[in-house]
């Protein structure tokens, strides 16, 4: 196997700047609110600038191979789409595998959407594909549904591209859609729906084989208008919504081992849990959240390891993290890939030979900010928008971003409203509710909350972005405090720094170039 090299892009979310749903912002351009922006786990207006700037370091570095991890597009809006698909033609030095994420298309008839946008006095204004009395009307706002989104992006992956050397679907060679269907049934067995699957294996240099997984599960529920929303399945439905596919792993895991290719599998949805939380405690902290329904149930790692796959690269989560199972001898390891509009923007090189693998991150924090954007933010709101439109690069907006998410989403969508109200003291009050002696330095507890969060997602990336001391600060938690609390603040709390320490711990480990020998790999 010769030197072989390629990029990997999750999350771009692309929103053209110039989509024109009818609602012209300030400099005549598409702009969504920072209302919208500043409680969302993604950033908008930022994207095109983003995958342009991923886009030219590809080429810069001499890669010819992109692979798009999904939720390539802003919600699956045929001008999103449509512009999409006019910057990939754009760069002919390059050719693109994308697999399809939640935010591509939706079930067997699409989904409506409501947005918020700016007009020229940066006033908000929502616009939405239904007809709606306190909203500009535009049906192209509309997401569209799986078949058609996925195959408006046939030319890259979903049907053979040019010089790939070998291609396939689950259910054959034939890429036309209505050769991708399969029947998928309501649990009660009372409804079935013919959907379309857009997995595919292609072999897009000789000896490595690339399995696309296309992970969305939309299982009916009872009428054939309403079907389960893959953001929270995933591949925890899988072995009930589409069996076919993990069939068919078993059948090419098989046979790349026979054949001597190096089997590399991709899918929007992660397959081991990224955030390392065995004890599940970030359940016992905030409950049901997103988080905990997104989690990859374990036997999902388990079945994977059994079919002979060792790793695997997922998105969805907006993460950068590392996670590896060890089942009955056999290992798999999770790469799961930062987005290109959250914090830590960026993407990752993967190079591989005969004698290794290794997939390095490439950061995005220093590309500079449009200054259009963060003024039209500052008209809208001076107040809420401050921290982002102090920002100098990239980087520092999103670190930013991160603090606004902390008081726009975090707090009062999942945090106990008394633990979320306690967050205007220190560290020191923290560790008093746990009984633990204070730490001596005067550090507010909300920069705390917000380096919890920002190293939840970036791990060792995280890492770096804390000043030493702070790092030592953090590590030391673990051994100062005791999570045998039984009054609620004190568990809380408790259970909370507890977690701070293991991230630090973890982005430990994570550090540096992930690195696979090559007899660790099929």
């Amino acid at each position: 196997m010769s030197d072989y090299r390629f990029a990997i892009i999750a999350d771009a979310h692309f929103h053209p700047l110039d989509a024109e749903y009818g609602v012209q912002g300030p400099d005549g351009l598409s702009l969504r609110s920072w209302s919208d922006t500043r409680a969302s786990t993604r950033v908008f207006n930022e994207s095109a600038a983003a995958l342009e700037a991923a886009l030219e370091r590809i080429e810069a570095m001499g890669l010819r191979d992109v692979v798009l991890l999904g939720d390539y597009s802003d919600d699956g809006q045929e001008r999103s789409i449509s512009a999409l698909l006019r910057r990939l033609a754009a760069r002919r030095g390059l050719r693109f595998f994308a697999l399809p994420g939640n935010h591509d298309s939706f079930g067997p008839h699409g989904r409506d959407h409501t947005k918020t946008f700016l007009n020229a006095s940066s006033q908000p204004v929502r616009v939405s594909s239904r007809p709606e009395d306190r909203a500009h009307h535009d049906p192209k706002m509309r997401c569209a549904d799986h078949e058609s989104g996925v195959m408006r992006m046939a030319a890259h992956g979903f049907t053979p591209p040019p010089g790939a050397l070998y291609w396939e679907t689950p259910f054959g060679k034939d890429p036309a859609p209505e050769a991708r269907r399969y029947d998928c049934h309501s649990r009660d067995g009372t409804l079935t729906l013919r959907l379309f699957d857009a997995s595919y294996l292609v072999e897009p240099a000789p000896d490595v084989w690339f399995v696309m997984i296309d992970a969305n599960v939309f299982e009916p529920t009872g009428t054939a208008d309403e079907v389960i929303d893959s953001t929270n399945a995933g591949w925890n439905a899988m072995q009930r919504v589409k069996p076919h596919l993990l069939h068919w792993l078993f059948d090419v895991a098989q046979r790349a081992q026979q054949q001597g290719k190096r089997l590399l599998c991709f899918s929007h949805y992660p397959v081991l849990d990224p955030y390392h939380d065995a004890a599940r405690s970030e359940e016992a902290l905030f409950g049901n959240t997103s988080t905990a329904l997104r989690r990859p149930v374990p036997d999902i790692g388990k079945m994977l390891c059994t079919a002979g796959l060792n790793l695997h690269f997922s998105g969805h989560l907006h993460v950068r993290r590392r996670s590896v199972l060890d089942h009955e001898g056999r290992r798999l390891v999770n790469i799961a890939v930062p987005s290109l509009v959250a914090w830590p923007a960026g993407f990752c090189v993967v190079r591989t030979n005969n004698n290794s693998l290794t997939v390095e991150d490439q950061s995005l924090a220093q590309i500079p900010l449009d200054a259009r954007l963060t003024e039209a933010y500052r008209r809208e709101d001076p107040e809420t928008s401050g921290g982002v439109c102090a920002a100098t690069d990239y980087g520092g907006y999103l670190r930013a971003h991160v603090d606004t998410l902390v008081r726009y989403r975090y707090l009062p969508r999942e945090w106990p409203p008394a633990r979320a109200a306690e967050i205007a003291g220190t560290l020191d009050d923290a560790l008093a509710f746990t009984g633990a002696a204070p730490c001596g330095q005067s550090v507010p507890l909300s920069e705390v909350v917000a380096d919890w969060y920002r190293l939840r997602a970036a791990g060792a990336i995280g890492l770096d972005d804390l000043a030493p001391a702070r790092r030592v600060l953090y590590e030391s938690l673990a051994t100062r405090i005791s999570v045998d609390q039984k009054e609620a603040r004190g568990l809380f709390w408790a259970l909370f720094l507890h977690r701070l320490s293991d991230f630090v711990r973890d982005a430990k480990t994570e550090a540096g170039p992930f690195h696979q020998p090559a007899r660790a790999v099929t």
